[in-house]
């Protein structure tokens, strides 16, 4: 059909409309160029594809019960070719109205099922939980209405008329392996979330394009998509008023902000959204959580500072590393192995020579008398070596991925030809279990990491052999393919539209095991690929604790939403650039809206060469990661926190300042447990009628009470953050910044990051230690800063760190007025917190020295900070008993 033909045939349409045929039709001809602009930035780099103009849906029937509205909508006759295959003819749209707070609205093909997310991985969010709610509820916060034809519907909220999702402009087009929606943006809407990708900025940009497709992709690349998928993105309007929407599917997308809509283009699958209502950012996280599953309780020790290296060759070099950072008085609660630990590569077995028994156990004991913890790297791929036991276990088990022929999947990674663990195998728990069991019994550890779990693979094909006459691996080139692949050209690896992968629409088998290839029960690869890295997580999460009976730390690569609830996550492999550092902090921060508070970065980069001033400079973001890991690449000089002076000065101010933190951040994993909140958050979380927080990408609010101003630049020599109203102090010096909104320019060191603490803010400390389990024997110090008003407040949970559920934990509620604070207990019942004394109470913003008070004495008070510091070591307070001391 020639281009004139094809517009001939296109009856009036409106002009979008029409634009987007036109840009179909001219993506199957060679010139590709398509010129788009926008209110706000043109983007530039890789051509935007084009949406599909198909003819819509119109609703031919309705019902409704139990809560749950039923369109069946009809196909309508259509006179142009559109691509990518022939269209569903008639789709089930259900609307579920059960909840105030959130509507899920599901379209389905009405003749045949499709792939769907399985609810059962979700068993900890309302999503999996059979609801016995029978009926619409009674006063929701939105509202729901449809057109009839073409089908098109709309959510707004009832309290302030925003429109939270409109699926008109942009035609509805659901194909075998195309499925297009999309929402209209109102003009003052940012959008957040979206990913996994590296990215500058945090809000969304109009040409945005976000492709969801979990690959082995280094994040040291920019705007590419790396580990994760997760569909979920935050709305925020210029009165601070916010939304959610989660699209519940594992298939590869891409998501593009264009022209006043946000589009989604998926490859498979259903469209089954829940939209919830806010209002505030703190709302919607609250309520996207509630759905997806609330954030794991992390064990104490896991907010420590840990240290990593792909290089740490034996148990000699691992005990150096803990000997220097204590020599070097810097804290260290976590010794990580990477994959030199293993015997020729192969999971759960400790190399021998290097790693030998006697001297690992031993080494173990000793850290573990000192309260400090050790994990190693398990990879998903088992090496097809019969005389591993893993392998001949899995192999008569039947547990592994199958290839089109029904033989395992054969690929390749670190040990060479590997195959893979079907984690929906209903026996994979049991496999998986035996061999994480067999190997704590030889190597005590206390956490698990978990990589290249999306599947990486070095090998892609439908199916891949041995070559007879090649060593395989080559041991000069571990990640060159050795093995003899071939591609029989299917739709799965093939499909007719081509995602965005790597921000070139590379195939999506590359770097990944064909998704041709079947899990349990016939389920494609090409649906469940997104979902492989949360179903090792669940089953690796479940293994630890049983096993230990403690709570337990397991950091993963790959995550999906839900993720949170058995994991933590790193951003993957980053490098030694300041660009790193910079994206380091959208991907947290990003992790928090997705439900996965837990995470952080390589601190002074993996891949390259880190420079003194970089490692520096990030040593003091990274002690404001919730994760803190300095990790890096074999092929990089070492670069832990001892190896410059300088960096070593750097780590003992800001890891030492981490370390007096612990209980205020270990109270922000309780509530991030409880109630879903971001432990690193963007500053419209805390400020969300303050328009110029919406535009922050560098600084961060740690918690409710810090404001993080990062150095982000090289040879920086002062620094300028957003301070929104309010009055803020230096945690270091606790000088003092009264702002009405505006921004500050402060003038740093390279040992100075600027960290403030709100005014309205109680911090509850610990004193200096080396290790959480020594921090959390010294007395407790509380830090209260005063707003305008003299008021402040904050709270403390404090348990044994480690029981897995309904742990016996003690709650204190702190409260300060013009001169007054108040500490009562809610919540009493940690054994722990009877010997925990209170020494110190430091009231930042007393405008007058006192002369007298009511508990404890006056050890110092300096007009020129306002800063009164209570004594209480004389009186033997403990934290878990009310007092309260009144100053004059």
């Amino acid at each position: 059909m020639t281009l004139f033909k094809a517009l001939l045939l296109q009856r009036t349409v409106s002009f979008f409309t029409c634009v987007a045929l036109v840009s179909s039709l001219l993506a199957n001809y060679p010139t590709r160029a398509l010129i788009k602009q926008n209110t706000h930035t043109v983007k530039t780099g890789a051509t935007l594809q084009s949406y599909v103009n198909g003819s819509g849906y119109s609703v031919t029937s309705t019902s409704e019960s139990n809560g749950v509205l039923t369109l069946h909508l009809a196909l309508n006759p259509t006179f142009t070719f559109t691509p990518y295959g022939s269209d569903l003819a008639a789709l089930v749209v259900t609307v579920t109205k059960t909840e105030s707070d959130s509507v899920r609205v599901k379209i389905v093909d009405k003749n045949t099922k499709r792939w769907e997310v399985p609810l059962s991985l979700f068993t900890s969010g309302t999503l999996g939980i059979n609801t016995t709610k029978t009926t619409a509820h009674a006063d929701p916060m939105y509202s729901f209405s449809y057109t009839h034809n073409p089908f098109t519907f709309k959510v707004v909220r009832k309290s302030d008329g925003s429109t939270l999702f409109d699926s008109s402009g942009i035609p509805l087009v659901v194909k075998d392996q195309y499925l297009q929606i999309s929402t209209v943006l109102s003009s003052d809407v940012s959008v957040y979330g979206i990913g996994e990708s590296t990215r500058d900025n945090l809000e969304m940009v109009p040409g945005d394009k976000q492709t969801l497709w979990a690959r082995d992709q280094p994040s040291n690349t920019a705007e590419v998509n790396t580990y994760g998928s997760h569909p979920f993105f935050l709305g925020l309007n210029g009165a601070g008023q916010a939304h959610g929407v989660l699209l519940l599917n594992s298939n590869g997308m891409d998501v593009t902000m264009d022209s006043g809509h946000l589009v989604y283009q998926t490859i498979g699958g259903v469209l089954d959204f829940t939209i919830v209502v806010g209002p505030t950012p703190t709302n919607v996280v609250s309520q996207y959580t509630k759905l997806i599953g609330r954030p794991k309780l992390m064990p104490y020790w896991s907010y420590g500072f840990h240290q990593c290296r792909w290089g740490y060759e034996s148990v000699d070099e691992l005990r150096n590393v803990v000997q220097k950072y204590a020599h070097n008085d810097l804290p260290l609660d976590v010794i990580w192995a990477d994959i030199d630990y293993m015997k020729d590569f192969h999971d759960f077995k400790p190399d021998p020579i290097n790693f030998p028994h006697d001297e690992m156990a031993a080494f173990l004991d000793v850290i573990h008398s000192s309260g400090q913890k050790f994990v190693p790297i398990i990879d998903p791929g088992i090496p097809d070596d019969t005389d591993d036991y893993t392998y001949t276990r899995g192999l008569s088990m039947d547990i592994f991925i199958k290839d089109t022929s029904g033989k395992p999947y054969l690929g390749q990674v670190w040990p060479g030809p590997t195959v893979f663990p079907d984690f929906f195998h209903p026996s994979a728990t049991s496999f998986w279990g035996e061999q994480i069991q067999l190997m704590y019994k030889s190597l005590a550890f206390d956490g698990l990491w978990i990589d290249m779990n999306e599947l990486a693979n070095f090998c892609p094909g439908t199916t891949c052999v041995r070559q007879a006459s090649v060593t395989c691996p080559n041991t000069s080139s571990l990640t060159t393919c050795c093995l003899s692949c071939s591609n029989d050209g299917n739709k799965y690896d093939n499909p007719p539209f081509k995602i965005n992968n790597v921000n070139s629409r590379e195939p999506i088998h590359n770097k990944g095991i064909s998704t041709s290839a079947l899990h349990f029960g016939n389920v494609l690869q090409y649906d469940a690929h997104n979902l492989y890295g949360m179903t090792e997580s669940i089953a690796t999460n479940s293994i630890q604790e049983e096993l230990t009976n403690k709570r337990s730390f397991v950091l993963s690569r790959s995550t999906f939403p839900g993720s949170g609830v058995h994991v933590a996550h790193w951003t993957g492999d980053n490098a030694a650039t300041w660009n790193d550092l910079r994206w380091s902090i959208i991907t947290i921060l990003k992790f928090g809206l997705f439900g996965i508070p837990m995470a952080g970065a390589d601190i002074c980069g993996f891949f390259g060469v880190s420079s003194m001033e970089l490692c520096a400079r990030w040593t003091a973001l990274g002690s404001f990661y919730p994760f803190a890991r300095n990790h890096n690449n074999i092929d990089a000089p070492s670069q832990e926190t001892y190896i410059w002076p300088e960096v070593t000065k750097v780590g003992r101010k800001f890891i030492g300042m981490r370390y007096q933190l612990l209980p205020y951040i270990y109270t922000l994993g309780y509530h991030a447990h409880v109630n879903g909140l971001p432990i690193a958050r963007p500053l419209f979380m805390e400020f969300p009628t303050d328009v110029a927080t919406h535009e922050i990408d560098h600084q961060f609010m740690f918690g409710d009470a810090l404001l993080v101003t990062p150095v982000v630049t090289q040879g920086a020599t002062s620094v300028t953050g957003y301070f929104p109203a309010g009055t803020w102090f230096n945690i270091f010096d606790c000088s003092k910044i009264f702002s009405s909104g505006v921004s500050f320019t402060t003038k740093v060191t390279l040992y100075d990051m600027p960290v403030h603490i709100r005014g309205g803010s109680i911090l509850p400390m610990h004193q200096s230690a080396l290790t959480s389990a020594a921090a959390r024997l010294t007395p407790f110090d509380i830090l209260v800063a005063l707003d305008s008003n003299g008021s402040a407040s904050g709270d403390l949970y404090l348990d044994d760190g480690e029981t897995i559920t309904n742990p016996n934990a003690t709650i204190v509620q702190f409260s300060a007025s013009v001169g007054t604070f108040i500490s009562t207990v809610a919540q009493n019942n940690y054994v722990g917190a009877r010997t925990s004394r209170v020494d110190k109470i430091t009231v930042l913003g007393v405008t007058s020295s006192p002369s007298r008070v009511s508990l404890g004495s006056i050890s110092k008070y300096d007009s020129t900070t306002q800063c009164l510091e209570i004594s209480l070591s004389g009186v033997k307070q403990t934290i878990d008993s009310d007092y309260r001391i009144t100053w004059s």
